[in-house]
């Protein structure tokens, strides 16, 4: 065991800085890294400037936050940024600059030509441990389509991707899920309501994401396919946690739903559902590792296709879980 009660397993471990920790995926992160005994010799929880009487949590001990602002990134051999794209806009090439690889999860880079894209369950393969000391994770969404289409990518080519995400308010932080919950609060006691993170009431409700990432651009990325064609629409729902993504995809070559089950059964981060059950974000993905896929259906049209229902929790799942799946294939290359 490390200072830090996580088991080494890497020399004596390797130092770790969580920029946002007190965040909703830098809450996650803490959680993830103990629980998947990642190597840590010591980590450092850094905030906003002004905030060192804050602390966190980390392996059941107290962890004083720093403040990022003159916070020294090359003491790190990792940092994982869970904050405002504004804020890594500052603060993260800083960080790479000093010799830390930076993982960031702001999307502030994402598209970035300069900076790699990963999908750990997709394309972590495309590390090959070279020079990148500034790595991009992909949107809720992407990582969660790129888990599911890559093998079916793999073993028969896509044309076309069409997705419907229903969204769950924590894409919005703990504002998101604040709003959410007061506004339910107040309706159930016919109290008036105000929104403030949402344009409209999210209690009870539904509506268009606008000003959303570039989806569409970021799959193309991660699966290296710069012709595929990608529609996306994503809606908020009133659900605190666990994205649900309705799949319509056309490949290049036939597949039937046996093969696809068969090729999504030995994917990596995907586990099968019985085609029977009914999948919930609420009862099924939340505090979940994989990318959860129920009902396949052939296309009533083609047999060049398949309709897919997934789930996958937005804020463990396709955030901290993907970071630290991306901190460790790192490790393995002995960077």
């Amino acid at each position: 065991m490390t200072a830090d009660g996580v088991s080494g397993g890497v020399a004596n471990g390797v130092t770790v800085a969580i920029v946002g920790a007190t965040g909703l995926v830098g809450e996650a992160l803490l959680g993830v890294l103990t629980e998947r005994e990642f190597p840590i010799s010591e980590l450092f929880a850094l905030g906003r400037d002004g905030v060192d009487d804050e602390t966190v949590l980390f392996a059941d001990r107290p962890k004083h936050l720093k403040p990022l602002g003159e916070f020294d990134f090359s003491r790190c051999r990792f940092a994982f940024f869970c904050v405002p794209p504004a804020v890594a806009a500052i603060h993260a090439r800083r960080a790479a600059a000093s010799g830390c690889t930076v993982i960031d999860v702001s999307g502030q880079f994402r598209l970035d030509a300069t900076v790699p894209l990963i999908a750990a369950d997709a394309n972590a393969q495309t590390l090959d441990g070279s020079a990148a000391t500034l790595i991009a994770g992909p949107s809720a969404e992407v990582v969660q389509l790129a888990a599911v289409l890559s093998p079916i990518q793999a073993a028969v080519g896509l044309r076309r991707v069409h997705v419907t995400t229903m969204l769950a308010v924590s894409d919005r932080g703990r504002a998101g899920i604040g709003e959410l919950a007061g506004q339910t609060a107040r309706l159930l006691n016919v109290q008036k309501i105000e929104a403030k993170i949402f344009p409209a009431q999210i209690a009870f409700n539904a509506m268009q994401q606008r000003d959303g990432p570039d989806i569409e651009g970021e799959l193309r990325k991660v699966l290296s396919d710069a012709g595929l064609v990608v529609e996306f629409n994503g809606f908020y729902v009133p659900v605190f946690y666990g994205h649900s993504q309705s799949l319509r995809i056309e490949t290049e070559r036939p597949i039937t739903v046996e093969q696809a089950r068969k090729l999504l059964r030995a994917a990596k981060g995907v586990k099968l559902r019985d085609k029977a059950d009914t999948l919930t974000p609420v009862g099924d993905s939340v505090g979940g590792d994989d990318v959860l896929v129920g009902e396949i259906r052939p296309l009533a049209d083609a047999s060049n296709g398949l309709l897919l229902w997934t789930l996958a929790d937005n804020v463990r799942k396709s955030a901290a879980v993907n970071s630290v799946q991306i901190a460790e294939s790192l490790l393995k290359l002995h960077l």
